[in-house]
């Protein structure tokens, strides 16, 4: 055949391609369209937040005993506990307390063990 009709049969088959794949991105975006909103409006609706949330960690100072499970639970043994024997009571007493977030894996097994523990 002759070269130009090619390359119109070539630029056909290119157009009919690329209108497939515009009309293609239109139905996705008419699908998403029907869809109902997800945004969550803020201070007026609160998230609810799964029982097993890896989020922030809640520590009571008053209430640890110093026992350190939650050191020997924790996997990278990152908890560090520091107490003081008082011998005159015989129990420990809490000095300090201290997790470093930047390397924390937000694994909450190790308070919700001591948690246990210490409501016991």
């Amino acid at each position: 055949m002759f070269p130009m009709v090619t390359e119109f049969m070539n630029y056909g088959q290119q157009t009919v391609r690329a209108a497939r794949y515009i009309g293609q991105g239109f139905m996705i975006t008419l699908s998403h369209a029907n869809r109902l909103p997800v945004t969550i409006q803020y201070p007026y609706e609160k998230l609810i937040t799964s029982e097993r949330f890896r989020g922030r960690i809640h520590f009571e100072f008053d209430k640890c005993i110093a026992c350190e499970v939650c050191v020997r639970v924790c996997p990278i043994d990152l908890p560090v506990v520091d107490w003081k024997l008082e011998t005159d009571i015989r129990k420990k007493r809490l000095l300090n307390y201290s997790i470093d977030f930047g390397i924390c894996i937000f694994v909450v097994i190790a308070l919700s063990i001591v948690q246990q523990i210490a409501y016991q």
